[in-house]
């Protein structure tokens, strides 16, 4: 045995042999160094085997001795190999056909943070982290039912990712379970360094600009999504876990809308849906109406815009790329840049740019507040990678609405939803419950109804229990009884 392994693992000078004596028998121990906990290795694993004192050895005495730490018998070379790759300590003594493998891990990965992308106002503060075990303790943390299920399975032939699939039993729709389990089985790559690889892997319409799986960094947003009967897949190594189904309406609703008041919820959310329309039509719009349907605009407001725009070398539908394109240029730079620095280039970088733009008679000013509001509109878009899809949508929208003018963005949006009717995640609708037009589920997506309102759960999702909460009434003003004066 110790022959196979020092071959397997040859040349890796982090894996480390230790020589054993128990009883009569000889063995080693083999770990990768960097990964065990040095104190947790010599006190639940070398000092037992040291102080043994007897003549024989049996596997069983082996298991009993060892008891301070989680033991799982491996057999094979692949268990072996496995075993020592996440971090275990294995046990091989002469004379036995298998072997014990120790979780003795102790890596010091990234400790619980503030969500950064979904962040909120109200609400839970905590995010993912890439500890796939301290991910399960926070969904573990908030749902504590014996009904919420983990499957683990591993892909990846080099990087052997562990793969968790987190449901609740009872609730989710069986047929999504075992579609997530399927998809997951028929992956056969190297390597599986995140999350994203897995989106890819098993999405439904993977050459649609829209995303029909959706991610969270938040382990509250999972707990709530797997209560509503959708599934959860949890990467190790990744502070993003995977929803699915996923539908367009949950996109743009935020953690947030179900930790303020109803009524607040209600008008951001509304808010929000507009913003979208806007932040992929209103560079569009503008460009149509002034250069094809100057009658639609007020006769001041025309005379305004045509006199500042008399100076302009360039037609209108090019201005607005120029812009757009700017905006997007330094938008990635405030990214990539650190982020003391990335946030100063954004700002100075858009007011700079764009008062000198203006000042060298590139663009318009009008143009200039155009390109600012949708760019506004854009960052109101909870969901990062809807937000993408609508910064590429923005410039053939621009391009038809350029050449056509108002029917350029008419043909646009029916196209857009068109395309939009016909997806599926996991065989739900991408448009439910909008298209197949669901009432019941209608009340939560341009608004927020109050808890007492929502006591089913969706019917999008199909859920096994639709039953949310009892009979509750709406809640009335305490009648106390007040003492006379």
């Amino acid at each position: 045995m110790y022959g196979r392994l020092a071959e397997v693992w040859g040349h890796c000078d982090d894996v480390r042999f230790r020589w054993v004596q128990v009883g009569n028998r000889r063995g080693f121990v083999v770990w990768i160094y960097a990964l065990i906990g040095k104190e947790l290795a010599q006190e639940g694993l070398l000092e037992p085997l040291a102080t043994w004192d007897g003549p024989d050895v049996s596997f069983d005495d082996l298991e009993q001795a060892l008891q301070t730490v989680s033991l799982k018998t491996v057999k094979t070379m692949e268990e072996i190999n496995t075993a020592i790759g996440n971090g275990q300590a294995v046990l091989c003594m002469d004379g036995f056909d298998q072997a014990l493998a120790m979780d003795v891990m102790d890596f010091q990965g990234r400790a619980v943070e503030k969500a950064i992308v979904e962040s909120v106002v109200r609400g839970p503060q905590e995010g993912f982290t890439e500890s796939l075990e301290t991910n399960l303790g926070l969904i573990r943390r908030r749902l504590k039912s014996p009904r919420v299920k983990v499957e683990y399975m591993t892909l990846g032939r080099v990087s052997k990712t562990t793969v968790a699939l987190v449901y609740i039993q009872g609730i989710v729709k069986p047929g999504f379970v075992e579609e997530c389990r399927e998809r997951l089985q028929r992956i056969d790559v190297d390597s599986i360094l995140d999350s994203e690889y897995i989106e890819e892997l098993i999405d439904d319409a993977p050459v649609s600009p829209f995303p029909t799986i959706e991610y969270t960094e938040r382990p509250d947003r999972l707990a709530a999504e797997a209560l509503q009967g959708r599934v959860g897949i949890i990467v190790d190594g990744s502070p993003n876990a995977l929803l699915v189904p996923a539908i367009f309406v949950n996109f743009l609703q935020s953690p947030e809308d179900y930790f303020e008041r109803y009524t607040m919820a209600a008008a951001v959310r509304l808010l929000r849906h507009l913003f979208f329309w806007m932040a992929l039509l209103l560079p569009a719009t503008y460009v149509a109406l002034l250069s094809y349907h100057q009658e639609m605009i007020p006769t001041t407001l025309l005379m305004t815009l045509m006199s500042t725009h008399e100076q302009i070398p360039f037609p209108s539908v090019v201005e607005a790329l120029i812009m757009e394109i700017t905006f997007e240029a330094l938008r990635e730079a405030g990214l990539r840049l650190p982020k003391a620095v990335g946030q100063s280039v954004s700002i100075v970088g858009a007011l700079v740019i764009g008062e000198a733009t203006v000042n060298a008679g590139i663009v318009t000013p009008a143009m200039v507040i155009i390109v600012a509001l949708t760019g506004i509109a854009s960052f109101t878009i909870p969901s990062y990678n809807i937000a993408i899809t609508l910064r590429i949508l923005r410039f053939p929208v621009l391009i038809l609405a350029g050449v056509l003018g108002l029917y350029g963005i008419i043909i646009a949006v029916l196209l857009l939803w068109t395309h939009l009717v016909s997806l599926r995640s996991f065989g739900v609708p991408y448009l439910s419950p909008i298209a197949p037009f669901m009432w019941p589920d209608i009340k939560d997506v341009f608004t927020r109804p109050p808890w007492w309102q929502m006591r089913q759960r969706p019917k999008t999702m199909e859920p096994v229990d639709s039953t949310r909460s009892a009979d509750i009434p709406k809640p009335l003003p305490g009648q106390a009884e007040r003492d006379p004066l």
